[in-house]
């Protein structure tokens, strides 16, 4: 399967790094917007496209995004941007596929849309349903009968009891923790080390202060 990687940041990289484990994959190109083409990445890899010489292949071939996969890997800092690409490659006919490292376990009961990203020691579990464009990070737990909806960024370490529910375009910060029947509305942002226990609405900041002591040695 020949591959473009869509961001070339610090996801592109992680991205990069998981595509060379996958026997039967080439990464054929690296997208970005905001670098020049030409600019050096990684040792081997270089930016080669961005969206504007897309569209130009598209219209010259229209075949051309029948050819070749896509994985978009832009970061949490802008869930907006990372959406709105999303979009536009679906609409372009880009395969978006899902992308699993050898080491997560994703329950064959489990329901996945496309182009989502799920890391190593990540678990999905039974009768789960995964929508879009979701990134699912190291050592994530997702358990039994969560509906988790699109462009959700959930970050390393974190865990949901069952039957939690995640609408779109949240931001998750590392080891927050959602117990029995949480549900969770659009485009949140919670805080490292959160412990939510309630329902969460739209477009809230969450965070949970722990208070941190230091002590001479």
């Amino acid at each position: 399967m020949n591959v473009l990687i869509y961001g070339a940041g610090v996801l592109g990289k992680q991205v990069y790094h998981l595509l060379k484990t996958q026997h039967d994959v080439n990464i054929t190109g690296l997208v970005d917007d905001s670098q020049e083409v030409g600019t050096t990445f990684l040792p081997d890899l270089k930016v080669s496209e961005n969206k504007q010489s897309l569209n130009q292949k598209i219209h010259d071939d229209p075949d051309f995004s029948k050819k070749v996969a896509m994985i978009i890997a832009i970061g949490p800092d802008n869930l907006k941007a990372r959406w709105d690409v999303f979009l536009w490659a679906r609409e372009k006919g880009f395969d978006l596929p899902n992308l699993i490292h050898p080491q997560a376990a994703v329950d064959a009961s489990a329901s996945l849309g496309i182009g989502n990203i799920i890391l190593a020691n990540a678990t999905i579990d039974y009768e789960v349903k995964l929508g879009d464009g979701n990134y699912v990070d190291i050592g994530c737990m997702i358990s039994h009968n969560n509906n988790i909806g699109n462009n959700n960024f959930i970050t390393t370490g974190c865990a949901t009891a069952g039957q939690v529910s995640f609408g779109d375009h949240n931001f998750i910060g590392m080891h927050s923790t959602f117990t029995d029947g949480v549900q969770v509305g659009h485009q949140n942002q919670f805080w490292a080390r959160n412990f939510v226990t309630r329902d969460v609405g739209d477009r809230q900041k969450i965070v949970t202060f722990h208070n941190q002591k230091s002590f001479p040695l």
